[in-house]
């Protein structure tokens, strides 16, 4: 059988057990995933369109801002929907086989532009950053038919720390060719960055496509049936998302924490750069930083979560969170800076490998892509709510210190939210 066909076609559902194989070939997306997001989307590709493809226009930020906030509203729009689709059709593969491909070529495609390629390039960054997000969701779901409830949080954990490791490799392979700096005359170099981010996504989702297996049962061949039946599903699932206490808390908990740690790592390079007095390639050490700290958090709270509990774990990282805010805001030293910047990558690597497995427990049998489209629609949400909220304050107040102090009031409440939030229990059996 031919590579593509052995993905996209049709597979039985096996009742047998994921053995560790097929969970180890899960896991590398998030290898994939975060080297993406770190190159692509943190690091490269807006410092590139600032300061090669728009160097002589002055609309640069106002149109990359555009663009980012068109992909966050769509993918959260859509997410929830193309969740109870495929969760109504049984065809999570192919329907993330696609989105992977759009991201790799998209991304692959951003080494042809150069100086003055401003529409080509913001649309092949929106459809690759489209493309990613609608693949990390649909991954994501895979995660309650590969572990128990009693294991979830570990080979979530386990994960997302080798997603750190990715980051932290690819920062490292990408160093060398923008090390001379984002300049016309390194133009050619910045762009063998977006093949070699396309060849890392490329090799790191295979092992996903080819080896995990599709275990949910359709419940509509045809398209046109499964949508309607999807907006069905979708028109029960908002009304008991207010309703219920544990998903309403749970969501509520996980938008404020979300955008204070997206306001964070956001705009994290920008601050060190503005507060700490940060030049040159030091960005790309912070980064470094906030990726070894993740990795650790992923690893060790993935373990703690089957130890503590889901609930006491997202409280303990929510306080992590608010003792290392304090560190960031009152640093002024360089190599304090990275050290608390590392705790707080801890933080981050652990709140999104707990929160995602938390999810895979609040999700119904037969339910995980579209519960998991709500925490994409949440998770997007709070993406392009933080930096927002961040910028709109540091126009308003004319500082980047002062407005980091938002991110402590998302937290605190936050945490209010999980101290309400009662004891988790899998949803499997229903």
């Amino acid at each position: 059988m031919h590579l593509f066909e052995k993905i996209l076609s049709p597979q039985p559902r096996p009742m047998t057990p994921p053995g560790r194989k097929e969970k180890i070939a899960w896991s590398f997306f998030d290898f994939g995933n975060t080297a993406f997001n770190t190159l692509i989307i943190d690091l490269v590709f807006g410092t590139y369109f600032l300061r090669v493809i728009c160097a002589h226009r002055t609309d640069a930020t106002w149109l990359f801002g555009c663009a980012l906030f068109f992909c966050q509203t769509l993918v959260g729009v859509l997410s929830p929907l193309l969740g109870a689709l495929v969760d109504v059709t049984g065809k999570k593969k192919r329907v993330l086989s696609i989105s992977y491909t759009l991201c790799i070529v998209a991304t692959a495609s951003l080494a042809l532009m150069g100086e003055g390629d401003v529409w080509p390039s913001l649309v092949a960054f929106m459809v690759a950053s489209i493309g990613y997000a609608f693949a990390e969701n649909l991954t994501a779901s895979f995660l309650p038919e590969l572990a128990s409830p009693q294991e979830i949080g570990r080979l979530s954990g386990l994960a997302r720390a080798l997603g750190n490791v990715g980051g932290f490799l690819s920062v490292a392979a990408g160093y060398p060719l923008m090390s001379p700096g984002f300049t016309l005359a390194n133009a050619g170099a910045i762009r063998l960055i977006f093949l070699l981010t396309a060849a890392i996504y490329c090799a790191a989702g295979l092992p996903t496509l080819l080896f995990v297996r599709e275990r949910s049962a359709p419940t509509q061949r045809d398209w046109k049936g499964a949508l309607g039946a999807s907006l069905v599903r979708l028109s029960r699932t908002f009304p008991k998302l207010c309703r219920e206490a544990r998903l309403r808390l749970f969501f509520g908990a996980f938008l404020l924490y979300a955008t204070g740690a997206s306001m964070v790592l956001a705009m994290g390079a920008l601050y060190g750069q503005m507060q700490i007095g940060l030049s040159g390639q030091e960005p790309a050490f912070l980064l470094l930083a906030i990726q070894t700290g993740g990795c650790v958090g992923a690893m060790l709270f993935g373990f703690i979560e089957d130890w503590l509990g889901s609930k006491k774990t997202l409280q303990l990282i929510v306080w992590i969170w608010l003792l290392g805010m304090g560190g960031f805001y009152f640093v002024q030293d360089k190599m304090a800076f990275y050290l608390v910047s590392a705790v707080l990558g801890m933080g981050a690597g652990s709140l999104h490998a707990v929160s995602r497995a938390v999810v895979g427990i609040l999700a119904p049998k037969n339910e995980h892509a579209e519960y998991f489209g709500l925490w994409g629609l949440f998770g997007r949400l709070a993406a392009g709510s933080g930096p927002l909220v961040f910028g709109l304050l540091s126009q308003r107040l004319h500082s980047f210190h002062t407005p980091m102090l938002a991110s402590f009031v998302c937290f605190a409440a936050a945490l209010g939210l999980l101290s309400a939030l009662p004891k988790l229990h899998s949803q499997q059996a229903g």
